[in-house]
Order: structure tokens, then C-alpha cells, then sequence
């Protein structure tokens, strides 16, 4: 799937979460999403999920408006929470429910990979919480993820396992668009890197082209945030 953003603005009153902004993002494409809080990372994720509507500009997920492509995408929000009771069974029928592109066996996959414990969702620990959210956003079988802070309040060796699990199960034609603090862990991910800073995009390059110019994600987020 393609996701385009055209001169695409959001005003919050008289804060500006995102400035004047155009981004093409192609099939097969693993983007990552940089910035400091703030910078207006989230506010584009949302717009590309149309749960915000831009105060200029379009959005556009293969020409059409995000509300009419809900069933083409997967969206993992950093507010989203499953009730407090559910189990992985209770999550995995909701799910299919929900959506028709959901495989059970995918869902099952993740969840042994990620050593998520089977207890109802209060009863987990943040981490885990975030690990079962993000297995049942990438059990769905589709070919465009938005994932805001997948690696937040993760473990080290639970990031690591995270990664392994995003590279093992993302379709070779899936397009990803991926934030994250986690630059250095989440790294081997990318194909192209967008670095925002206070709504304005700072960087948009491919990692093939800067580590050409002899750098490295890591060293480049870091001299823009310096």
C-alpha cells in the first residue's frame, strides 16, 4: 500500500502538532519514524490512520482517505489497552472478529515467540501488555502497519526478540511505517529513515544512502537532536 501525505498540517488551537508536510511512503518500505516528544511523530501516525483529520493538506492511502482503507491497515496505538480480563483466547476471538485479515495462527506464532504469559490482560506486566498488543497488530495480514512505540517499556532482550519477530513476520510487500526512542535497537529494521523535530521533518533519507556517506541512523538522529 502507498501512503502519501500532500502538504499535510494539524493544528492543535495554536499549537502546530505537524508543519506543512509531504511523504511518499511505497510498498516494501520500512520507515522509521525519529524524533523527541513532541516532535510530532504520533500526530502523523494518527492522521495516516485517519483518526485525525489534517487541518491542510490530504492523506491519502492508495488515493483513497484513510476512513475508507480501515480494512487495509493496522494501527498499534500507544493508548490502545484490551479489556482487563481478556486472556490470548478472549484476544484472538475479538480480533477475528474485528477483522477478517487476522490469523489465529499467526497470533499463536507471535505470542510463543514473544513469551507472552497467558494471564488476563490487568494481570500482565507493562511489557507484556505491549508484547500482546503488537502480536495481535502483526497477525493481521495486511500491507500497511502504523506502529507508534512498539519497543516502549520493553526490556532489552525483549526488544531484541520484538525485532526478530517484525523481520521474520512483515510480508516482503508490506509497507511500515514504525516510531520509536529505540534507535539503535530498531535500526536493522529500516530502509528509510524521517526525523522529525518540533512537527517539521529534519531528515528523510534512505539507510542504503547514509551508511554510503559513511554513517549510521544512530549517528545521524543523534546530530540532529544535538
Amino acid at each position: 500500500m502507498r501512503l502519501s501525505l500532500r502538504d499535510v498540517a494539524k493544528s492543535y488551537g495554536r499549537a502546530r502538532g505537524l508543519r506543512p508536510t509531504s511523504l511518499e511512503i511505497g510498498p516494501g518500505e520500512v520507515v522509521g519514524l525519529l524524533g523527541p516528544n513532541g516532535s510530532g511523530k504520533t500526530t502523523l501516525l494518527r492522521l495516516a490512520a485517519g483518526l485525525l483529520r489534517p487541518t491542510s493538506g490530504r492523506v491519502e492511502l492508495d488515493d483513497a482517505k484513510p476512513q475508507r482503507r480501515r480494512d487495509r491497515f493496522a494501527f498499534l496505538s500507544t493508548s490502545a489497552v484490551f479489556p482487563a480480563a481478556m486472556t490470548h483466547a478472549h484476544v484472538a476471538r475479538l480480533m477475528a472478529g474485528l477483522f477478517p485479515d487476522f490469523s489465529p495462527d499467526r497470533f499463536a506464532r507471535l505470542v510463543e515467540r514473544l513469551d507472552i504469559h497467558d494471564r488476563p490482560f490487568h494481570a500482565l506486566s507493562r511489557g507484556n501488555q505491549t508484547k500482546l498488543q503488537l502480536a495481535a497488530t502483526l497477525a493481521r495480514e495486511t500491507t500497511l502497519y502504523l506502529l507508534d512505540e512498539p519497543l516502549a517499556g520493553i526490556d532489552f532482550m525483549a526488544r531484541e526478540e520484538i525485532i526478530d519477530a517484525v523481520l521474520a513476520e512483515f510480508r516482503a510487500d508490506a509497507t511500515v511505517v514504525l516510531s520509536t526512542h529505540e534507535v539503535k535497537d530498531a535500526e536493522p529494521l529500516f530502509d528509510r529513515v524521517v526525523i522529525l523535530r518540533e512537527g517539521e521533518v529534519q531528515l528523510d533519507e534512505t539507510t542504503t544512502s547514509l551508511s554510503q556517506r559513511g554513517t549510521s541512523v544512530v549517528e545521524c538522529y543523534r546530530g540532529f537532536m544535538q
